[in-house]
């Protein structure tokens, strides 16, 4: 069971005309400037990509791969002075087949984190097999996507907290992260 998030032309923006606040948010260079990875692995591989596209036709792209269970995960953190921000990026979500027992997600999660770190909420723009048991609630706000091909996304920051997380307080937001998370849940 193989699970990529790929993910290109990233970009987290202040409004309009500011400056991305992303470091390396197109991926021009190596992963390590400005991102992290992390690898949750109970069993199968796992593997980073930076590519020139991926096959999106523009720019650098990044991807994070694991096969069976658990996690890998591509992210980094921005501080940031309120929720009007806007965010857009493109990203090719796919996963290869499943089970009730052994469940893919490719997603991009951007998650709401206070001063400390601590999350205080999540959108998931997520692929999933028909097995995957995530559900939303007031704080994790799931899109799902259903497309294996690359797709343009958009997200006004405070408008999302507004509508659909409901038990996010947006004043408490003190940074943003954002997430490249290949998910499997069984073997």
């Amino acid at each position: 069971m193989r699970i990529s998030a790929a993910v290109g032309m990233l970009a987290l923006l202040a409004g309009s005309g500011m400056a991305n606040l992303l470091v390396n948010g197109d991926f021009e260079q190596p992963m390590e400037v400005g991102w992290k990875d992390t690898v949750y692995s109970m069993a199968g591989d796992y593997r980073f990509e930076r590519s020139d596209t991926f096959g999106s036709g523009t720019g650098y792209a990044m991807k994070a791969r694991k096969y069976l269970a658990k996690f890998a995960s591509v992210r980094q953190a921005v501080a940031v002075t309120g929720t009007d921000l806007d965010l857009s990026f493109d990203a090719r979500l796919v996963w290869g087949s499943g089970s009730s027992t052994c469940w893919p997600v490719a997603a991009v999660f951007v998650r709401y984190l206070d001063a400390a770190g601590a999350e205080l909420g999540a959108t998931c723009y997520n692929n999933h097999s028909p097995y995957s048991t995530w559900t939303g609630n007031d704080t994790l706000h799931l899109v799902e996507v259903t497309s294996y091909d690359w797709n343009r996304y958009q997200l006004h920051v405070g408008q999302e907290l507004s509508t659909n997380l409901p038990g996010v307080n947006g004043a408490a937001v003190a940074q943003v992260m954002v997430d490249m998370f290949a998910f499997n849940n069984g073997t």
